[in-house]
């Protein structure tokens, strides 16, 4: 027997059967509407609306609300997301911008942290990179708008930078202090008896920016030490023979570089490879330390650990604190840890 229900207003329910036959013809099934649910339950359109909404003020029994979640469930109705931003003034989009997909093992960790953060509150996250010779920003509010804009790291967005509508933003980038880990990094070489350093360099241009900030560290620790600045050479993770280049560079004059620090955890491995092919080691004829302590490197690379979980947190914090009008979390410990193995 097909399900039916009445509600106080009289109405007759729509046996769910009936709804269900949509799509059956072949044509993709169309998307269960607000008015289906009405029909299915018995009751008002308006009555839908003011559950399904939420809206206070309303006299609504507890057993019609149940009624009509019960059946909008039943029937998969999704709210009709453009309607639902115009009509609460706002919408449950956090858009994350990337400078490129392949971000990372670090940020990809802080990526899903902030998808599993903000969907326990609602939120859905999309993420974007951000290329103006594909898709000036400008565009891309006309087809998307988002409550908050984040700015990954390794994207710095300008103070001018204007969200759509009444969006707010979040700069994620400059809370892992980038500079420290070069000054780690040299710092923990120069600590192992070796002065002169040389600095892999990554050719990604989506990773320049944080990358220029970790030089930029590695310089200021060897002023600071009073050893040579270090010989940087790009490294392409997609060429390994830029990574035989520079170990020829570094190895290959009488000054020759005896510790390298990698902008990354790939970049060492690939530098170490290179070292292996030669039939030299890394950690006996040429110091080699990371960052990121990804997986691969755990089994003998020197690396500076970042803490993604922890970084996550924060970011999902910081996120649903903008979002609220909260003031901002405060972060409460050290994101960076040296880990020693036998590269350094």
């Amino acid at each position: 027997m097909a399900e039916s229900a009445t509600s106080d207003e009289g109405r007759r329910a729509v046996p769910r059967h009936e709804l269900a036959e949509t799509g059956r013809s072949g044509r993709p099934p169309r998307r269960v509407t607000s008015a289906d649910v009405a029909r299915a339950s018995g009751v008002s359109r308006a009555t839908v609306s003011y559950v399904l909404n939420d809206v206070p003020g309303r006299s609504i029994s507890t057993a019609t609300r149940e009624l009509v979640l019960r059946t909008a469930k039943e029937l998969g109705h999704v709210p009709f997301a453009p309607a639902r931003s115009l009509r609460l003034g706002t919408s449950n989009i956090v858009l994350a911008l990337v400078r490129d997909y392949a971000i990372g093992f670090v940020s990809s960790r802080v990526l899903r942290q902030l998808d599993v953060s903000l969907a326990e509150h609602g939120y859905v996250v999309l993420s974007h990179r951000v290329d103006e010779s594909v898709r000036p920003l400008d565009d891309l509010w006309r087809l998307v708008s988002p409550s908050l804009v984040v700015g990954m790291g390794g994207l710095n967005l300008p103070d001018d930078f204007v969200p759509p509508g009444d969006a707010k933003v979040l700069r994620v980038h400059g809370i892992v202090p980038h500079e420290e880990i070069g000054r780690m990094q040299a710092r923990y070489l120069h600590s192992r008896g070796h002065r002169r350093l040389g600095y892999a360099f990554p050719s990604n241009p989506s990773l320049e920016l944080i990358a220029r900030e970790r030089l930029e560290g590695v310089r200021q620790a060897c002023h600071e030490l009073g050893i040579g600045q270090p010989v940087v050479v790009d490294v392409d993770t997609d060429d390994p023979e830029t990574a035989s280049a520079a170990i020829d560079r570094w190895l290959g004059t009488d000054d020759a570089v005896d510790g390298v620090c990698a902008h990354n955890d790939e970049i060492a491995i690939i530098l170490s490879s290179a070292l292996a092919s030669r039939g030299l080691r890394a950690g006996h004829d040429l110091a080699l330390i990371g960052v990121d302590d990804i997986p691969a490197a755990r089994l003998s690379l020197t690396s500076i650990a970042i803490d993604a979980d922890a970084w996550g947190r924060f970011v999902a914090d910081s996120a649903l604190a903008t979002l609220e009008n909260r003031e901002p979390p405060h972060l409460e410990r050290d994101l960076l840890r040296l880990v020693v193995r036998d590269t350094a």
